[in-house]
């Protein structure tokens, strides 16, 4: 398990085998683990060893400290680059993330004036609008609400969206899938979660949520379409760079 005479330092190789045991299922999202104790009779090293192991796990966001509880096993949160265009489904796939989609609505209706203003429609035009929860191996972490233009994707009435990618349904249509030929605007806030909201991700009320806004914009500069997606804090963390100036998450 442990090699003492290893070049690998003691807390490197305690540090593998932690993460070994958590992608194996030993242990799992949310388990306390051993004491710090525990841990120093189960691999024969000093308290400062497993100190530095676990505070570097903490730091790389694998294990989370809980003051007068212990240490437990982080959830496994998506990461995205929100300087960079890739779908909900497309960033699942690449973290080896199981997705499901479940329908709570698709229906046609009048545009708002926030609808018509960002996908520059008409007074009196209508829109798709689509209400959806995304799951990650299990866990609700998404509600979406999408909103497009009722001209160009009226056929979306007559598809089953159930457990499918908004975009392999659009690419299957219209021969074109967004991420390929689109880049976003986009506002990210912090906010609590609603009564409502923390029933669908099975939150507590006032737990801590990431509002997502975005516009999804084509290379000639036409709208597609608009969404909001009320992402749950537990399963999400974003970071920046500076390289590529197309901007999303989205929610493919």
């Amino acid at each position: 398990m442990i090699e003492h005479e290893s070049a690998i330092p003691l807390y490197q190789q305690i540090e593998n085998d932690i993460k070994q045991k958590i992608m194996t299922g030993e242990y799992q999202a949310g388990q306390m683990l051993p004491s710090e104790s525990k841990f120093c009779e189960l691999y024969q090293v000093s308290r400062v060893t497993i100190r530095n192991a676990i505070t570097d796990l903490v730091d790389q966001g694998i294990l989370i400290r809980r003051h007068g509880k212990g240490t437990f096993v982080e959830n496994q949160k998506i990461t995205s680059n929100l300087v960079t265009f890739s779908g909900f489904t497309t960033t699942c796939r690449e973290n080896n993330i199981r997705i499901n989609t479940h329908i709570l609505c698709v229906r046609r209706q009048e545009a708002s004036m926030y609808d018509i203003r960002t996908l520059q429609l008409e007074e009196g035009d209508d829109i798709i609008y689509i209400k959806r929860i995304r799951y990650a191996d299990g866990h609700p972490v998404i509600i979406e609400h999408v909103h497009l233009p009722y001209r160009e994707y009226s056929f979306l009435l007559e598809e089953d969206l159930e457990d499918r990618s908004l975009y392999d349904t659009l690419e299957k249509r219209t021969g074109a899938n967004p991420e390929n030929y689109c880049h976003t605007t986009i506002c990210l806030e912090a906010s609590g979660a609603t009564p409502e909201e923390a029933l669908f991700l099975k939150l507590q009320p006032g737990n801590p949520l990431f509002i997502l806004k975005e516009t999804i914009i084509s290379d000639v500069g036409n709208p597609i379409h608009w969404t909001k997606q009320i992402m749950s804090g537990n399963y999400f963390k974003f970071y920046l760079t500076d390289t590529v100036n197309k901007l999303s998450i989205n929610i493919d």
